[in-house]
């Protein structure tokens, strides 16, 4: 042993590679992000949408078949549709509505059908002017109430 060299001798007492003293756990799977909802792309499909959303939402029956009627009536289930003198999307929103909207959805471009709906029921469910939407029992009180409240008017 004394004829070895110095170095020798400390590779005789070196500590392992790290790679061979330390074996960690493989990182756990991560789940996979929920598949991407396609956007409905037929009039018929939009108008199955808007039911499945406010269904889900907790509206009354009556409540999403005005809904519906007041999206047929507007766009034609269209949700990226423009109309005359500015309005623009499903329900034809315009001017500071219209500003809302896109601020809400955080796009300039036309926002997802989802995010219409839900900016459709921000409005209803936190601007007075739509009380009466809330008041109707019935699909044509609501929808009145709707062309009121939704054509920038109030109850």
């Amino acid at each position: 042993m004394l004829s070895m060299s110095a170095c020798s001798i400390v590779e005789l007492f070196a500590p392992p590679p790290v790679a061979t003293a330390f074996h960690p756990l493989p990182p756990p799977p991560q789940p996979a992000p929920p598949p991407q909802r396609a956007e409905p792309s037929t009039p018929e499909e939009v108008r199955q949408e808007i039911w499945r959303w406010f269904m889900t939402a907790k509206y009354k029956d009556f409540q999403a078949e005005a809904l519906m009627e007041h999206a047929q009536i507007e766009s034609g289930f269209q949700p990226c549709v423009a109309g005359p003198a500015g309005l623009r999307y499903l329900y034809q929103w315009g001017g500071t509505r219209l500003r809302r909207l896109h601020d809400f959805a955080r796009t300039q471009d036309c926002p997802s059908l989802d995010a219409q709906l839900a900016f459709a029921n921000d409005e209803l469910r936190n601007e007075p002017k739509f009380s009466c939407f809330w008041e109707a029992t019935t699909e044509p009180a609501a929808l009145r109430a709707l062309r009121r409240g939704f054509g920038a008017g109030s109850c």
